[in-house]
């Protein structure tokens, strides 16, 4: 635990991303929590494992919190945005067409809302 909890490893905003994107794209597609406002603060939730390192200062500390939680968000921005460039890239052509269609926009949209990965700016 002292390994993963410490100011000098990578792992942990890496897995914290992942995290913060799971946990952001539940709150978006179920409660329309709006994405960026949403993952910033989780990130920043997680950001406050650094405050367990027990060999730095207070200061070194805050640094770190910050610079971490800024980690942590992009890597969860990073992930939703590949995860919706490989749904566009996969999306059927049938459906492309019919999102086109103007009569079909109503329940193009609300299949959209439903996806798990939304622009979330």
């Amino acid at each position: 635990m002292d390994d993963f909890v410490n100011s000098k490893a990578m792992i942990a905003p890496g897995v914290a991303g992942s995290a913060t994107t799971m946990i952001t794209g539940t709150l978006v597609t179920t409660f329309g929590f709006p994405g960026a406002v949403t993952a910033l603060a989780v990130s920043f939730v997680f950001g406050l494992m650094v405050l367990a390192d027990k060999t730095l200062t207070m200061s070194y500390k805050l640094l770190f919190y910050v610079i971490n939680s800024m980690i942590i968000f992009s890597v969860a921005v990073g992930l939703n945005q590949s995860g919706m460039a490989i749904i566009e890239r996969d999306k059927p052509v049938s459906t492309m067409e019919r999102s086109l269609d103007s009569a079909d926009d109503e329940q193009s949209n609300s299949a959209e809302a439903k996806q798990f990965f939304q622009e979330w700016f």
